[in-house]
């Protein structure tokens, strides 16, 4: 059985034991391509049990697929989480670095690696100048604490967070303005991440490219207001509004880029 097998029967097994025990379940967290993975479960709808994706906010790109018997009247992730805490299977942790050393990303990925973690422990990690804030499942947030101490040259300090403490320092974003000769989806990365059209195809054809969390491979892809497009170890850009075309009929777009 390959990893992606086995990945879809234990998340079949989960939303099985929701529905015959009535007891919420999740799995561990999930990039855009294992969701895709994910999609015939989601799919074989059941009169018994509502699937969730949640990552800790809005805009998150590491989600768990989470089950929850439908005699819970919460339809959405966050008013479930927010009504039933207890139930959330991630926790928020603060990593603050000393004022000397600058740190990116990827230096603390690699502390935790480095600590034994497995990558689908790990959710996502926002940075700032003052270090990161980092989502992790619930049964590994207690080693962190205790065993993590230095990412990259830098000490580190690793408390609990809350989530206030984390909105009030989100995600760096800019918008940015661009006209397109389309809304296809090669057409709007070439522009997003700075690529040209040719080299945007090539990737999105490779499979790196996610739209609203499922993978495409369709460079002629139609892309609308609200959509969320992910280019791994690229970044992540939503296309806010899309503004009507101009007298050369190229098509005018707002982007949000996550920085």
């Amino acid at each position: 059985m390959t990893e992606d097998e086995a990945l879809f029967a234990h998340a079949s097994d989960l939303k099985m034991q929701c529905e015959d025990e009535a007891t919420v379940q999740s799995t561990a967290f999930l990039d855009p391509r294992q969701r895709t993975l994910l999609l015939p479960l989601e799919k074989s709808r059941s009169e018994f049990v509502r699937t969730f994706y949640y990552g800790g906010y809005d805009g998150a790109e590491r989600l768990c697929a989470v089950f929850v018997p439908r005699f819970f009247e919460q339809d959405n992730a966050q008013d479930f989480f927010r009504s039933f805490p207890e139930y959330c299977p991630f926790s928020l942790l603060r990593l603050e670095k000393d004022r000397f050393t600058e740190l990116s990303h990827r230096d603390y990925l690699g502390a935790l690696m480095a600590l034994g973690l497995r990558r689908e422990t790990l959710g996502d990690i926002i940075t700032d100048n003052g270090g990161c804030f980092l989502f992790c499942l619930s049964t590994v947030k207690r080693f962190i604490l205790e065993n993590l101490k230095s990412a990259g040259r830098a000490s580190i300090t690793v408390k609990e967070a809350g989530m206030d403490a984390f909105l009030q320092k989100s995600e760096r974003t800019q918008d940015v303005f661009f006209s397109v000769a389309s809304l296809r989806l090669d057409a709007v990365c070439g522009c997003a991440f700075s690529l040209s059209r040719s080299k945007a195809a090539q990737f999105i054809e490779s499979g790196l490219v996610f739209v609203n969390g499922v993978q495409v491979t369709k460079s002629d892809k139609k892309l609308s207001a609200g959509d969320k497009i992910v280019l791994r170890k690229k970044g992540k850009v939503v296309l806010l509004e899309v503004k009507g075309e101009s007298k050369k009929g190229r098509t005018h777009i707002t982007v949000r880029k996550y920085l």
